[in-house]
């Protein structure tokens, strides 16, 4: 029997997602969650978590971070995003963050049951729009940046080589919060590491002194 865990804050879409999780995996036992912490606490009760679906819009935890809490608490879970971000850099973000796949929530049917037989053999479902993006991301200087001055602030410190340690002190902020700030400047700059965030950083025109 595979064990597998489905967190959604949706109804509708968690018994879409048991449906045709069942279709790929007849033995599968899915546990439902509609929130991170109520995730976690089943993921706790699980005696083997053979795969887990994850929404990045729940209540109490939005975006990278709900990927992000939940690997810190189980690194060895498998963990397929379900979002309705289809944003480019949002599905880097995460697969640089662990996840094993990204499924679009407008995807059909017959596209989830590909992806999850995908994964399910072992591979990595990444969306068409990943693999084959348009020619106008390219044009890094012409995108639009939207970070919080908390996230700039978080930066310019990276830039400069500091530890998240170090960051949180700097800022006076704990240091999960740096992480997550980290993650979202990943996300919006469209970066999988910190190694290009100064490079990219400067082609989009942001100020780093």
């Amino acid at each position: 029997m595979k064990n597998i865990l489905i967190v959604d804050d949706h109804p509708l879409m968690l018994e879409i997602l048991r449906a045709v999780t069942r279709m790929i995996i007849p033995e599968a036992e899915a546990q439902l969650a509609t929130c991170l912490a109520q995730g976690i606490e089943a993921a706790r009760g699980m005696e083997k978590i053979d795969l887990v679906l994850l929404d990045l819009g729940l209540p109490d935890c939005f975006g990278i971070g709900a990927l992000t809490l939940f690997r810190d608490a189980f690194p060895q879970a498998p963990v397929v995003v379900i979002s309705a971000h289809e944003d480019r850099a949002m599905v880097v973000a995460a697969l640089e963050a662990g996840a094993i796949g990204y499924i679009p929530k407008t995807s059909t049917p017959d596209v989830m049951m590909a992806a999850l037989r995908l994964v399910a053999a072992g591979g990595t479902y990444v969306p068409p729009q990943v693999l084959h993006p348009p020619a106008q991301d390219t044009d890094l200087p012409e995108r639009r940046v939207d970070l919080t001055e908390r996230q700039l602030d978080v930066l310019r410190l990276l830039v400069k080589g500091l530890a998240n340690k170090e960051i949180a002190r700097q800022l006076r902020i704990a240091k999960d919060t740096v992480k997550q700030h980290a993650k979202a400047v990943y996300a919006v700059l469209g970066v999988a590491s910190r190694s290009q965030v100064a490079r990219v950083a400067e082609r989009r025109g942001i100020k780093l002194d």
